[in-house]
């Protein structure tokens, strides 16, 4: 009698009267471990749970996920064009229901299809479900769910306080269900949902958080010292001091809810209950107007200013944007009880550039008489266009009525002595702290003493450390020149100088461990003598 498969009858096992082959009952057992392991890789797998899973095929109207190696279906309407996934994307999403091998899975619960069961299946799995505010209240909102009237409280609605909660009504929003009891309305929170996204976001921020990074922010709060932005789920600090150049308060920058560009300039890592501290900063996205104003607004420039403080060794004057110069109390050409006798702060005022440091980011200015203007201008000398918008004047002649004895003449800056050439190795010492690294001199090098830049990533430090701790002032070591500017400025190297170093050592090192090589007398003995062994 022919058996499945084409085989032989075989004595065997028994199943009522039909004897089966071995191969047969394999095959039995196969199925039955196959249906078994199928009905294993679903056990934790129920409606409202979370899953996470990769897109394998966006198509127009569905998006085809895999789930740990199960075929997912997403509808595409949950996200809108911009925000739509692509292939090879990670998605977060709930469990729907899973039938014939397929899961199907949403971001939320739309209010479609509510029902009691499915407010049950959402509050217990956490799965957001969609919400339409009808009105609000003393308390806060009435939420339409699925038919049924919720209610989410003021301080659920969102991560900050909404001051007109009216703006809300008629709007559709995603909820989580708190608190689920008969007889009463459940209770939603919007700020379950907010928070659970903001977690997820915050992941993707820390492994993209390094100083230098930039991100685009909403801010969230201003205050005086600065305003907090959210960079993705985390927030850090825009300080006054990294607001842009010219720019005193946080309130003449941004407003709360303003999209903005940041990069991050300080990260301290959160130690026990102390939270991780991010600090951001608009000023590093913009060039230095100060280095510009170096070039172009040179000593003996007479321009008009604006005062933008008043301390009592002096007065603060913007001679262009974000440009500032000290016009001290001795500059005024005499003497003078109070600066505020003189200038108030709003004042626009004509004043002289005495000096420029370019290390300490300085300019002293000198004060000029309106009435005095023609006589102090050089008539030779006329200004010219500038990428500052300064408004110059013009140049002072050599010497000025309002100059104090044994000044040097304004219109010439101070001699200054050849750099060293690219590449020269110099014992540094450091000067100053910068925000883009260190100021350090040299005591004497052919044509004389000088001072360069070494930017923070030549030094050979970890993002984010403490310059003033590493490198006190004061402390000694070797730089290597690695650029000369068309103004003269110098840029050093400690990274590059120590990368020289240690290969100079290794060539030292392999030519001392380099075998000699044989004299021609040697060479001859022994070529003689092998001919004599091959009777040559």
């Amino acid at each position: 009698m022919p058996t499945r498969g084409g085989g032989v009858l075989a004595s065997g096992s028994r199943r009522g009267d039909v004897v089966m082959t071995k191969s047969y009952e394999d095959e039995l057992e196969f199925e039955a471990l196959f249906s078994e392991s199928e009905q294993d890789s679903w056990i934790d797998l129920q409606p409202g749970d979370e899953v996470r899973a990769r897109v394998v095929h966006v198509g127009s109207g569905g998006i085809q996920l895999d789930i740990n190696g199960w075929d997912g279906l997403l509808d595409g309407s949950s996200y809108s064009p911009e925000e739509r996934p692509v292939v090879g994307d990670t998605v977060r999403c709930y469990v729907l229901r899973v039938r014939n091998r397929l899961v199907e899975v949403g971001t939320k619960m739309s209010r479609t299809g509510q029902s009691k069961a499915a407010l049950e299946t959402a509050a217990v799995s956490g799965m957001p479900i969609e919400g339409k505010i009808t009105e609000t209240n003393k308390g806060g909102y009435v939420v339409e769910v699925g038919g049924a009237s919720g209610f989410c409280p003021h301080g659920q609605i969102d991560v900050m306080r909404i001051e007109e909660p009216e703006t809300l009504v008629g709007r559709t929003l995603m909820f989580k269900v708190t608190e689920l009891r008969e007889g009463r309305d459940p209770v939603l929170s919007r700020r379950a949902v907010l928070m659970a996204e903001r977690e997820a976001q915050a992941e993707e921020t820390r492994a993209m958080l390094v100083v230098g990074a930039r991100f685009q922010g909403r801010v969230t709060s201003i205050r005086d010292f600065g305003f907090f932005v959210d960079i993705g789920g985390l927030e850090g600090l825009v300080h006054v001091s990294e607001l842009p150049y010219g720019k005193k308060r946080p309130q003449e920058v941004v407003s709360s809810g303003d999209m903005l560009e940041v990069e991050v300039v300080r990260i301290e890592e959160g130690i026990g209950d102390k939270p991780m501290r991010i600090g951001l900063s608009m000023r590093a996205l913009a060039a230095d107007p100060f280095e510009a104003a170096v070039t172009e607004l040179l000593p003996g420039t007479i321009l008009r200013g604006t005062v933008t403080r008043i301390q009592p060794y002096g007065a603060f004057v913007e001679v262009a944007g974000g440009v500032e110069g000290l016009l001290h109390v001795s500059a005024f050409g005499r003497r003078i009880p109070s600066v505020r006798d003189v200038v108030s702060d709003g004042d626009r005022i004509i004043v002289r550039i005495k000096e420029i440091d370019e290390g300490l980011r300085r300019m002293s200015l000198a004060w000029v008489e309106p009435e005095d203007l023609d006589r102090t201008l050089d008539p030779d000398r006329k200004p010219e266009g500038n990428s500052l918008g300064a408004e110059v004047l013009g140049f002072a002649a050599d010497k000025s009525a309002n100059e104090g004895p044994g000044e040097a003449s304004p219109t010439a800056r101070p001699e200054k002595k050849p750099p060293p050439k690219v590449g020269t190795l110099l014992d540094v010492t450091v000067d100053k702290h910068m925000r883009f690294g260190l100021i350090a001199r040299w005591p004497e090098h052919l044509g004389g003493p000088g001072e360069g830049m070494i930017p923070t990533q030549e030094l050979e430090v970890a993002y984010g450390a403490d310059l003033r701790r590493t490198f006190p002032v004061g402390t000694r070591m070797e730089a290597v020149v690695t650029d000369i500017r068309s103004d003269g400025r110098v840029r050093l190297s400690v990274k590059q100088a120590a990368q020289a170093k240690e290969r100079a050592e290794a060539a030292e090192y392999m030519q001392s461990q380099a075998k000699p090589k044989a004299s021609a007398e040697e060479i001859g003995s022994f070529g003689a003598l092998l001919k004599e062994k091959l009777g040559l």
